[in-house]
């Protein structure tokens, strides 16, 4: 039987839907087992040839609770040989605010990449990426645990025992170095056994509370913990608010996350704002603002 142009396409485009569904249908199973890490792209093409690549669901990986994949069987072999190599320092995660605030945990994204001795670093965006760029010693080793010591001759033989580059295991982004593959093999049979919960809450700095008193400012939007190191008083765990006035000041704004999350989001592209709000507390540069009004300014 002869078809005919129209069905041929219909035939086509069915086919091309179906395909599609198909993928989306098997990224979701990944997915559904790890969430995909570095959006879908390539972890090897990102570290050997600095290029961003499109992986594919059917050559995939999970390494350290992530799924990486990769655009054809050859890359995606390279990766589980040598995990260690081609995985993004703290699992994508950014160093300069993993460094900043008591290692919360912040996504990078891979159009915010930098490249230093080999690895991979992501930030949320360009700004952080440059503090990075400017000193990327400082923050390289945020994620190498007990300073490169070996953690199973602490904990099983209570000596303090340097470890090797060549034997690195990376357990929830943190690289774990060993003086040998015997010993790196061991730890990595039961991780959390050598792993303990990182304890109490986030380091505090003292501060002076300052009633209520009423102020009304003018400046940048920024991060509060990425760029400052500081923390909102009624949620530690959030990143936070910055607002850095004229005089230098910085005005940590409490719940904004909450309140203003549109402008919680865009924090930081340096938005200009005018804020009222009580100041509950004060630390050198660093005032903590309860906020009443947030205005962008024109």
């Amino acid at each position: 039987m002869k078809l005919t142009p129209f069905v041929m396409t219909v035939a086509l485009l069915a086919s091309i839907v179906l395909t599609a569904v198909s993928i989306e249908a098997k990224e979701k199973q990944i997915a559904d087992k790890a969430p995909v890490a570095l959006n879908r792209n390539c972890a090897v093409c990102l570290v050997k040839s600095q290029k961003i690549v499109k992986g594919k669901p059917e050559h995939a990986v999970v390494y350290d609770g992530r799924t990486y994949l990769f655009p054809n069987e050859e890359i995606k072999k390279m990766f589980a040989t040598e995990p260690e190599k081609f995985a993004p320092a703290l699992n994508g995660d950014c160093s300069v605010c993993f460094s900043h605030h008591d290692g919360v945990r912040n996504p990078g994204k891979v159009d915010h990449v930098s490249f230093y001795q080999g690895r991979a670093f992501l930030f949320p965006n360009q700004q952080i990426k440059s503090i990075f760029d400017q000193s990327p010693q400082k923050y390289a080793d945020v994620d190498l645990a007990h300073n490169g010591k070996c953690i199973v001759c602490k904990i099983d033989g209570g000596k303090d025992v340097p470890g090797k580059p060549e034997f690195t295991a990376i357990y929830q982004g943190m690289r774990y170095q060993f003086p040998s593959e015997s010993v790196k093999q061991k730890f990595q049979a039961n991780p959390a056994k050598y792993v303990s919960q990182k304890e109490g809450g986030q380091k505090t700095s003292s501060t002076n509370a300052i009633g209520s008193q009423l102020v009304s400012i003018n400046g940048t939007t920024g991060c509060a913990a990425c760029e400052y190191g500081v923390h909102p008083k009624k949620d530690p765990k959030e990143l936070g608010l910055a607002i850095k006035s004229n005089d230098g000041k910085v005005y940590v704004i409490e719940g904004a996350h909450a309140s203003h999350p549109d402008l919680y989001k865009s924090r930081f592209q340096s938005v200009k704002v005018s804020v009222k709000g009580k100041q509950i507390a004060n630390h050198g540069k660093f005032v903590w603002l309860e906020p009443q009004s947030i205005e962008k300014i024109q």
